[in-house]
């Protein structure tokens, strides 16, 4: 069926019920048809419609592309969003191209609600370009997926309308109705890669092969099904292994899958985790250093954003972690939760625990690792210094400078929330308060949980 109102229509109403739509609009022609199609169709639609044109400031036609986009949607009568986003920051690691659309990409999903859809105008020509760049890539099935036609964005879901129509039938519609659009000069640019395969790769692909396109974008469907398959099974595997544990699998269970689902599952964990995915290489040096090294000893492979590590006889996957300096000390008035430095969260007391409360007097401050501190855990004989004691939690050991620490005037009176020090301890069982430190889930340092009050329980 080519392209037309009602065509659209039927697609639109593929997605139940809807509170907003949000069309990304640039002031091209395919964002223009869609704009003007929908427009159209604003008494069915059933929900508001609101254009939404971001302006990467990269090119001199910025302004005048936003003014014509202004001037457009006061002609149909629809209202129109101006979103201003900053490329710089991001565009020496990904480059111009990747930089403007995260940036793009992360101010819609900001404006979404639940129940709200983001419409782009991606057509089978885009789709079928993005399957052979990310062939080109090196991809795998989800790659090779592309586009999918319906996905999470935000709050709410991102829609491409027209992935079952050619870039000649929007081009015809705009035509017939006299639909006016910019031209946006990077499109042909044959120094970017999408423009090097518009202009240079596709028309010789067309002409040795006529419906290149449609072939393509049937190859998409394909990927996109046997990646749901891998995925599937990925989750089921991750799920086995990490059921307790979110940051940790056992090694020995994850070798003992083939290779193809070790793969899959590690992708999945860090996806899962919103740890950004390492490349193929570093998944294959991983398992070579799990197959090779001894069991007792620690290895590291690491990428931009994350590492996987081994402790013992665990996998442990941990995001990016900020710079910290173990020297820090924080002076804490204990009637108020301490923010603590480089993502570690925050400490707070609460009531019921066996830290007495006499103990807190003085200059109380919290450090981290610093020699010559012991505890004598409450309950236990000895002194202990805080290598024995974090080796007996389990604690990692590229974890354990961050651990806080809390000292009353120069002595160590609690570890964290897992030791009260037995110099502060309650010795007749009467009640006193307890140490909670809220963290990140990632830094869930100890081996064997430990209590961890309820939010909102106080002491003062």
């Amino acid at each position: 069926m080519p392209f037309s109102e009602d065509a659209l229509l039927a697609q639109l109403r593929r997605l139940g019920p809807v509170t907003g739509l949000r069309v990304a609009y640039s002031g091209g022609l395919d964002s223009s048809v869609l704009l003007h199609a929908l427009a159209s169709l604003r008494a069915c639609l059933g929900a508001p419609l609101e254009a939404v044109h971001v302006d990467h400031a990269l090119l001199p036609q910025a302004r005048a592309w936003r003014a014509h986009c202004r001037a457009a949607c006061a002609a149909l009568g629809v209202p129109l969003r101006v979103l201003e986003v900053e490329v710089a920051p991001l565009r020496a690691a990904l480059g111009v191209e990747a930089a403007a659309r995260r940036a793009r990409y992360g101010a819609l999903a900001a404006l979404l609600r639940p129940g709200d859809c983001l419409l782009t105008a991606h057509h089978r020509d885009d789709q079928a370009e993005t399957v052979l760049l990310q062939l080109f890539r090196g991809s795998g099935p989800a790659g090779l997926a592309a586009m999918p036609g319906v996905a999470p964005l935000g709050k709410g879901r991102l829609v491409r309308p027209l992935l079952g129509f050619d870039r000649s039938e929007l081009r015809a519609y705009a035509v017939a109705r006299a639909i006016g659009f910019v031209e946006d000069p990077s499109n042909a640019d044959r120094r970017l890669a999408r423009g090097f395969l518009r202009a240079e790769v596709m028309p010789r692909l067309r002409a040795h092969w006529p419906g290149i396109e449609r072939t393509l974008a049937r190859a998409a469907r394909h990927a996109a099904d046997a990646a749901a398959i891998v995925a599937e099974r990925a989750a089921e595997d991750l799920a086995a292994l990490t059921a307790s544990t979110p940051w940790r699998m056992p090694a020995a269970a994850l070798m003992c899958l083939p290779a193809p689902r070790r793969r899959a599952l590690l992708r999945h964990w860090c996806q899962a985790r919103g740890v950004a995915v390492p490349d193929t290489a570093r998944l294959d040096e991983v398992f070579g250093q799990l197959a090779t090294a001894r069991a007792d000893r620690p290895i590291a492979v690491e990428w931009p954003g994350g590492a996987f590590r081994r402790y013992r006889d665990s996998l442990l996957l941990t995001p990016e972690l900020p710079a910290h300096d173990s020297e820090t000390r924080l002076p804490w008035d204990v009637r108020r939760p301490l923010a603590l430095p480089s993502g570690l969260g925050t400490l707070r007391l609460v009531a019921g625990g066996s830290l007495r409360r006499d103990a807190l007097t003085g200059h109380i401050e919290v450090r981290f690792r610093t020699a010559g501190l012991r505890c004598a855990p409450a309950g236990r004989s000895g002194h202990h210094d805080l290598k024995h004691l974090f080796q007996e939690a389990g604690v990692p050991p590229w974890l354990r400078d961050r651990v806080p620490l809390v000292v009353v005037g120069g002595e160590l009176a609690a570890i964290a929330d897992r030791w009260v020090c037995a110099a502060a301890a309650s010795s007749d069982g009467t009640a006193g308060l307890e140490v909670v430190w809220d963290r990140p889930a990632h830094l869930d340092v100890w081996t064997s949980a430990s209590a961890r009050p309820p939010v909102g329980r106080g002491f003062l």
